[in-house]
């Protein structure tokens, strides 16, 4: 699905951390965002993905306008730079909660989780909580 988005500002007090964005990635494309440090790029990813909302311009998914569409509603993931693990889930829990959020059957979302944790070599451990496992797990 093509990602556009069309003038994206957002503001925080008055430093303008992302200003008059405009790019558009195609369905099946490569992107990569680079800068520095403190340029904008996490507070851009964190706006498409909705967790912000912009003070200017559209951000649209296909067809579709999403600025004012909740995070859980807009079918995108992202990957936090530090962990986003829910400390009182379970291994288990934290691999399902994105299933479980967007309504997957029951037993599908077990035989999913124990696909992910066996190709991650973590079978086993799925009872445990994230304090529970070592830094490499």
């Amino acid at each position: 699905m093509r990602v556009q988005l069309t003038g994206i500002t957002k503001y925080f007090g008055t430093l303008a951390a992302i200003d008059d964005v405009s790019l558009t990635i195609e369905e099946g494309d490569f992107f990569t965002l680079l800068g520095p440090s403190g340029c904008g790029k996490t507070t851009l990813l964190r706006t498409i993905a909705g967790f912000y909302t912009p003070e200017a311009g559209e951000i649209r998914f296909g067809d579709r306008v999403v600025n004012r569409v909740p995070p859980h509603r807009r079918e995108t993931g992202m990957v936090f730079q530090n962990y986003a693990l829910f400390p009182h889930l379970t291994v288990y829990d934290n691999v399902a909660y994105g299933l479980r959020a967007r309504k997957v059957p029951r037993g599908e979302i077990s035989d999913r989780v124990v696909k992910i944790l066996k190709s991650v070599q973590l079978e086993g451990l799925e009872h445990r909580l994230p304090s529970q496992l070592s830094g490499g797990q």
